[in-house]
């Protein structure tokens, strides 16, 4: 096998690669891949002339940094799928401030009925243990109905649901 069968890269990665005569030995050399973006990326756009404006270098270890920096927000309306009401629309606004604001979890944390279906699923979760312990869970639930003003509380919210 020679050498060029044995790296072979990616179909995503770019590869700019060319031929150099070296001391009258052809060479490949690999360029590395350096992008120019220009674009409106600010808030409310920027009337600095183009000329007068700064490049900004991006690599792995500054993203996030650069992320928090151009203050990068998306506000839109969709259908509120937690309503009766198919027609109603609900106003969702988020916040990139880090690569992780990108991934479910991250927006998840934001849109707060989808925090409140978290804290749910959270606490069915931890209800799920105690219930698997039914000694346990029988004592606390035994803890709570002896307690007036924790039992008041769990009527109150149960009531609440209703």
């Amino acid at each position: 096998m020679t050498n060029k069968e044995q790296s072979v890269a990616p179909k995503e990665r770019i590869n700019i690669v060319y031929k150099a005569l070296i001391e009258g030995v052809e060479e490949e050399i690999e360029l590395p891949l350096r992008q120019l973006v220009l674009g409106e990326f600010y808030p409310g756009g920027d009337n600095t002339p183009l000329e007068k404006r700064r490049t900004v270098n991006i690599n792995k270890d500054n993203f996030n940094d650069v992320l928090k920096e151009h203050h990068i927000k998306l506000s839109l309306r969709v259908p509120n799928r937690f309503s009766k009401n198919k027609d109603d629309t609900v106003s969702i606004d988020l916040k990139f401030e880090t690569m992780r604001d990108f991934d479910p979890d991250g927006i998840l944390h934001q849109v707060p009925q989808l925090q409140k279906l978290f804290e749910v699923r959270e606490a069915l979760k931890a209800l799920k243990g105690p219930l698997g312990n039914i000694p346990e869970f029988r004592r606390r639930l035994d803890a709570i109905v002896k307690d007036s003003a924790a039992r008041e509380e769990l009527i109150k919210e149960i009531k609440d649901k209703k």
